[in-house]
C-alpha cells in the first residue's frame, strides 16, 4: 500500500475524531504486534505462496471502533506491510451519510524457480541468440508473479431522506508478469515457447447513483464508467524457428466500459405484492491498430533464407471493437392467500457485437509463390436470451411447505455461431420442506431440464470422403440437446442438547442425447455428499467434524482419420464406417473425485487459556479410461491414465490464546501444511522438447515442482483498549 493512501486513511480518522469527541465518543479496539516464521521445504514455493504471504517477518494489525449518539467509525487493518495487506476504514453519521476507504492487496505466484533461454523475460522484449538452445545449464532463472492492489471507497449522502446519493470509485493495479506461450511457426506443430508476459494493468471504475427510497417504493438510477489500460500492448521475442527473427505477440489492449442502470421496486400493492423492474444498457469499446506484418519466410525462398516481415493482408488498419448489451427484467411476488407465495418473472438479455469485420489474406509459407490465398476472419458473436417463468410455494401447515415452478428459456444466437443457432430450455421443479420431526428440518428438491437445439451442420460435406463431412457428427455439449435430472436433499438436526447434525446430497445427470455416431460428449454425472457433526457446550469445550465427497464422470467419443484417400478405406470421415487400423472411433471416460474431511476442537483449558485445534485433509483423484476397436495394433492401443490431476493437501493448526489481563493477551500457534501433486503429463518433465527443422519447444517449469511442506510458527501480543 502506498504512503499516500495510508496518510489519507489516518487523516480521515483524526479529522473525524474531534467531532466525535464532542458527542460523547466511545473508542475501543485492539492492536496486534507479532511475527511469523516459516520453515519450508519446497523446490518451487509458488504454489505455497499463491495469494498469501508466508515469508518470515513481522505481523501488525488493528481493529478500532468508535461510537457516539450521532457518529460511528470502524478502522481495521491486517498484515500491514506484507503482500496480502488489507486496510478498511468505514464510518458516517446516523441518518446523514456514510463512507468507506479501503486497500486490498494480494500476490499471484506462478513460478519462483523457473528457467528460460530468454533475457528480459517478464518485460515486453525477450531476446536470445544461438538457437537451438537445448542446454538448460546456460538458461536464465526466472520468477513470475504479479502484485494486485485494489484501492477505493464510496460516499453515500442520505440526509435528504427519502432521497439519497452515492459515489463509488476504485482503482485496481496489477504489476509484474505471468506465464504465457506462443507458437514459433504458423502453429504449435512448429514448436512453441513459454514467455513471461508483462502485466502492467490499471483499471479505474467510477459509479454514481441517485435514488428515492421509502417503505412503499425504491427507485434508483446509476451510471458506471470503467477504463482499462495496459502499458504493454505487445511482446517482442526472438523466434528460433524463423531463424532468430523478431516475432511479436499482441497482448490485451486498452478499453472503455460504460453502463446505465435503472432499478425500481414497488411495495404495498394489492395481494401483498411487490413489483420490481431492472433495466441496464452498457457499451464496451476498444480501438486497436491491426498488425500489418507477420514474421515468416517468403514463399519459394531457398532453404536457410532469413526471416522477414510479410504482409498480413488485413482489410483495414484499425479494429474498432464494440459490444452493446441490454437487459430488462420484471418480477412480481405476491401472497394472494394465507400460506401461498407466488412469483412471476421475465428476463431479456441482448448482446450486439458491432465490431469491425476483419479479413486476413495470406499465401502458404511453403511451396510456390503462387500458392492459393487463404482467408482468416474474426467471428463476432451476438445473441438474445429471453426467459419467463413462475413458481409458487404453499404452507400446508406449520411443519410442511411445498413448491413448484417452471421456466422457459429461448436462446437465439443470430446465426453467428457456426454449429447451433437456436435452442430452447424448459425447466421445472418441485420442492418439499418439512419440520415434522422435532428438532429436524429437511428439504427435498427435484429439477428437470429439457433442451432442444437447431443443429446447422447436418448437411456439411458432399460425401464421406470430404473432411467437412465429419462436421455432421461433431456436437458441442454447451448447446446441443440435453436432458437433465437434478436432486438436492438437505437435512439439519439437533437431536440432543449441544449436538448439531448436517447432511447435504446433490445428484445431477446430464444426458446430451448423443447417438453412437456422435463425436463429442455423450453424458456426464455429478454426485456430492456433505456431512457435519458438532457437539459440546461452547462454555466448556466443543468439537466439529465434517466430510465431503464429490465425483464427476464424463463420457465422450472421438474419431481418428489416419488415412484420408477416397477408396482406401472408403468414407474415412464417416463415424458409421467399420473401424480399421487407421480410421476408427474411440471413447474416453474422465473421472474426477474430490475428498475432504476435517476436525476442529475448541477447548477453554482454564479461565485465562483457550486452545483451538483443527485438521483438514483434501484429496483429488482423477483418471482417464479409453476404449477403442480391436483393429488397433496392441502396441498403440490407448492405455488408461490413473495419475490424472491427483493431489493431496493436509493441514493442521494449533493455536492458543492466553489472557494476562483484561487488556493484554498473547496468541501463539503452529500450522503444518503438506501438498502433493501427481499428474502423468508432468512425469519426466523436460524444459525442452527437441524436434527437427528448428521446431523445438521451450518451457519455463510452471507446475514442474508444486509440492511443498511447511511448518509455520506465529505469535502476537494484543493490546485491548
Amino acid at each position: 500500500m502506498n504512503k499516500k493512501l495510508i496518510s489519507i486513511l489516518i487523516a480521515n480518522l483524526f479529522v473525524a475524531a474531534p467531532a466525535l469527541a464532542q458527542d460523547a465518543l466511545k473508542i475501543e479496539g485492539s492492536v496486534n504486534l507479532g511475527g511469523i516464521y516459516n520453515n519450508e521445504d519446497a523446490t518451487d514455493a509458488a504454489k505455497m505462496n499463491d495469494i498469501r504471504d508466508l515469508t518470515n517477518g513481522a505481523l501488525f494489525g488493528w481493529d478500532v471502533k468508535g461510537r457516539s449518539n450521532r457518529y460511528w467509525f470502524d478502522f481495521f487493518g491486517e498484515n500491514i506491510g506484507r503482500e496480502d495487506q488489507y486496510i478498511n476504514l468505514k464510518g458516517g453519521a446516523y441518518g446523514s451519510f456514510k463512507y468507506r476507504l479501503y486497500s486490498d492487496s494480494l500476490t499471484r505466484n506462478w513460478v519462483e524457480n523457473g528457467k528460460t533461454p530468454y533475457a528480459g523475460a517478464g518485460s515486453n522484449n525477450h531476446t536470445a541468440t544461438g538457437w537451438p538452445l537445448l542446454n538448460t545449464a546456460n538458461w536464465n532463472t526466472y520468477e513470475s508473479k504479479y502484485d494486485r492492489r485494489d484501492d477505493g471507497g464510496y460516499f453515500e449522502f442520505s440526509a435528504l431522506s427519502p432521497w439519497y446519493f452515492r459515489f463509488d470509485a476504485n482503482q485496481v493495479t496489477t504489476s509484474g508478469s505471468k506465464i504465457g506461450a506462443s507458437s514459433q511457426g504458423m502453429s504449435p506443430g512448429n514448436g512453441y515457447v513459454d514467455l513471461g508476459f508483462p502485466t502492467e494493468f490499471t483499471t479505474k471504475n467510477t459509479v454514481a447513483e441517485g435514488g428515492f427510497s421509502s417503505k412503499s417504493m425504491h427507485v434508483a438510477i446509476s451510471w458506471m464508467g470503467s477504463k482499462f489500460e495496459n502499458d504493454n500492448k505487445y511482446l517482442d521475442w526472438t523466434n528460433g524457428f524463423w531463424n532468430s527473427g523478431t516475432d511479436r505477440t499482441y497482448l490485451g489492449n486498452d478499453n472503455k466500459y460504460e453502463r446505465w442502470l435503472v432499478n425500481a421496486t414497488f411495495r404495498q400493492l394489492p395481494l401483498n405484492s411487490v413489483f420490481a423492474l431492472r433495466y441496464t444498457k452498457d457499451e464496451l469499446k476498444s480501438d486497436v491498430a491491426v498488425g500489418a506484418t507477420v514474421l515468416g519466410i517468403t514463399n519459394g525462398a531457398p532453404s536457410g533464407t532469413a526471416a522477414t516481415q510479410l504482409p498480413t493482408g488485413a482489410n483495414t488498419s484499425t479494429f474498432n471493437g464494440r459490444v452493446d448489451t441490454e437487459t430488462f427484467s420484471l418480477a412480481l411476488t405476491s401472497t394472494p392467500t394465507k400460506g401461498l407465495d407466488t412469483r412471476l418473472y421475465y428476463n431479456d438479455y441482448k448482446r450486439e457485437d458491432d465490431s469491425t469485420h476483419m479479413v486476413f489474406e495470406s499465401r502458404p509459407v511453403t511451396g510456390p509463390a503462387t500458392g492459393a490465398i487463404t482467408q482468416y476472419v474474426n467471428e463476432p458473436y451476438s445473441y438474445d436470451k429471453q426467459s419467463w417463468g413462475f413458481d409458487a410455494f404453499y404452507r400446508i401447515d406449520k411443519a410442511n411447505r411445498v413448491g413448484a415452478g417452471y421456466e422457459d428459456l429461448e436462446f437465439d444466437r443470430k446465426d453467428e455461431r457456426y454449429d447451433y443457432d437456436k435452442s430452447k430450455d424448459k425447466t421445472w421443479f418441485v420442492e418439499w420442506r418439512t419440520s415434522m420431526v422435532d428438532n429436524v428440518t429437511a428439504r427435498v428438491k427435484y429439477q428437470n431440464l429439457d433442451r432442444k437445439s437447431d443443429f446447422k451442420l447436418g448437411s456439411m460435406g458432399a460425401n464421406a470422403n470430404s473432411a467437412d463431412y465429419m462436421y455432421r457428427f461433431q456436437t458441442a455439449f454447451d448447446a446441443q440437446d440435453l436432458k437433465q435430472d437434478k436432486w438436492k436433499v438437505t437435512l439439519d438436526a439437533t437431536p440432543a442438547e449441544f449436538l448439531d447434525l448436517g447432511l447435504e446430497f446433490i445428484y445431477k445427470d446430464n444426458d446430451y442425447q448423443a447417438k453412437n455416431d456422435t463425436l463429442g460428449r455423450w453424458k456426464d454425472k455429478r454426485d456430492e455428499i456433505y456431512a457435519s457433526l458438532s457437539y459440546g457446550d461452547p462454555a466448556a469445550w466443543r468439537f466439529t467434524i465434517f466430510g465431503d465427497w464429490e465425483r464427476v464422470k464424463y463420457d465422450s467419443q472421438h474419431r481418428v482419420t489416419g488415412t484420408t484417400t477416397a477408396t482406401t478405406p472408403p468414407g474415412p470421415y464417416d463415424p458409421n464406417m467399420p473401424a480399421t487400423a487407421t480410421n476408427y472411433n474411440w471413447q474416453a471416460t474422465n473421472k474426477d473425485a474430490n475428498y475432504a474431511y476435517g476436525l476442529a476442537v475448541d477447548w477453554p483449558a482454564s479461565e485465562k487459556l483457550k486452545v483451538t485445534a483443527s485438521y483438514m485433509y483434501y484429496k483429488t483423484d482423477g483418471q482417464v479410461d479409453f476404449a477403442a476397436p480391436p483393429t488397433i495394433a496392441a502396441a498403440s492401443y490407448p492405455q488408461p491414465v490413473s495419475l490424472f490431476d491427483d493431489s493431496k493437501r493436509r493441514s493442521f493448526n494449533l493455536k492458543g490464546v492466553y489472557a494476562f489481563s483484561k487488556t493484554i493477551s498473547l496468541t501463539g500457534g503452529w500450522a503444518y501444511e503438506k501438498y502433493d501433486y501427481k499428474d502423468a503429463q508432468y512425469d519426466g518433465y523436460l524444459y525442452t522438447i527437441p524436434a527437427a527443422s528448428r521446431a523445438d519447444s521451450y518451457l519455463m517449469g510452471y507446475y514442474k515442482d508444486p509440492n511443498y511442506k511447511a511448518n509455520i510458527f506465529y505469535g502476537w501480543v494484543t493490546w485491548k483498549f
